[in-house]
């Protein structure tokens, strides 16, 4: 099977859609399951609520299809429990003595774990569904509506799809971009996802508590405020900063940085190494990290033009170190790219430039 080169189209689609369509399609997927939760399940359990807000007790004569509407509450004792977790479907069960109200009741795990044999409770049903069993010491909520749970889920969700936005667009900010003077800091995905992070803290509980007006406006208006703060310093960490320096280069010595020069197929074997050796003498590519520059290979600097500095293109260049920096250059007119450090390729790109002047006078 041939191998695949660096630039090979198929690398390039695959890396493609997992780099750039895959965090949008989660994006995408995330906000539209967001938006039918908010339409039809926070809608339907609020109704819910409010309907069972609004149920009264049944009258003691009312009949069967009355009491689908009203609150039937009826004594027990707990002769047994049986909590048990089961991931496929509820297993806990709620016995009682005598066999009333009923033998016995299928519960959730925490209602079961929740009460003891002997236990006086009250059960409460409502539309033939049991909504609450209660004791002097803990009330167990079955089948309440819990509209807050679900705006909670809402939120939670919207902040996700917040999430993958930050990865997929800091990453499309920072991938090919050519390198100016005053370069922007590479923008850091925590600065941004840590908002998001705060916003969770109290959007998420407050959707859920649902405390009303008075307590939640005054909370949501604070939280804006603090989520507004913390993005601004994180477009203001991401901004400009000074220039850049290049490495330091001793006068007379060699300095041996890693580099690699990034061809197409063919390949110049004069240009294939990992280090190269600048300083004392010329220019040099190693298949080492020194000392020394045992079987380096001369760089014809002559042959060079620099055309630009970029960030790598994680497309193509997946195998640069994200914090490197490329260089275009022309070998005698063919496109060649140099990849490093930034202050590492600024030395070599300084040098290459003052080789070639100097070649060329």
């Amino acid at each position: 099977m041939p191998e695949m080169s660096e630039s090979d189209p198929r690398r390039g689609v695959g890396h493609f859609v997992g780099a750039r369509l895959l965090p949008l399609l989660l994006c995408v997927v995330t906000v539209v399951g967001a938006a039918c939760f908010a339409v039809v399940g926070v809608s339907s359990e609020e109704r819910r609520d409010r309907e069972w807000r609004a149920a009264t007790p049944c009258p003691a004569a009312a009949p069967v299809d009355v009491r689908a509407d009203c609150v039937t509450t009826l004594p027990g004792v707990i002769e047994r429990t049986k909590a048990k977790l089961n991931r496929s479907h509820r297993d806990s069960w709620l016995y009682f003595s005598g066999g009333r109200p009923v033998d016995r009741l299928n519960v959730s795990y925490d209602t079961a774990a929740a009460f003891e044999a002997g236990d006086h409770v009250t059960l409460t049903w409502w539309r033939g569904e049991l909504m609450k069993v209660a004791s002097e010491r803990h009330t167990a909520n079955e089948g309440v509506p819990r509209p807050g749970g679900i705006a909670g889920g809402v939120v939670f969700c919207v902040l996700a799809a917040g999430a993958l936005a930050v990865f997929t667009l800091v990453r499309r900010r920072r991938d090919g971009r050519p390198v100016a003077a005053d370069e922007p800091t590479s923008p850091s995905v925590f600065n941004f996802l840590m908002p998001l992070a705060v916003a969770a803290v109290w959007a998420v509980p407050l959707a859920g508590a649902r405390p009303g007006r008075v307590v939640a406006i005054p909370v949501a208006a604070a939280g804006l405020l603090v989520v507004l703060v913390l993005l601004a310093r994180a477009w203001r960490v991401s901004g400009r900063t000074p220039p850049l320096e290049p490495r330091a280069l001793p006068e007379g010595e060699d300095v041996i940085v890693q580099a690699r020069f990034l061809q197409d197929t063919p390949p110049d074997p004069g240009l294939q190494g990992s280090h190269i050796a600048v300083g004392a003498g010329p220019m040099a590519v190693l298949s080492h990290g020194g000392p020394g520059r045992l079987a380096g290979k001369a760089i014809p600097v002559g042959r060079f033009d620099v055309r630009g500095l970029r960030r790598p293109k994680r497309f193509t260049e997946q195998n640069v170190p994200a914090h490197w920096y490329v260089a275009e250059l022309l070998d005698s007119g063919t496109p060649v790219r140099l990849a490093a450090a930034p202050a590492d390729l600024l030395l070599l790109v300084r040098e290459l430039e003052r080789a070639g002047l100097d070649v060329s006078r």
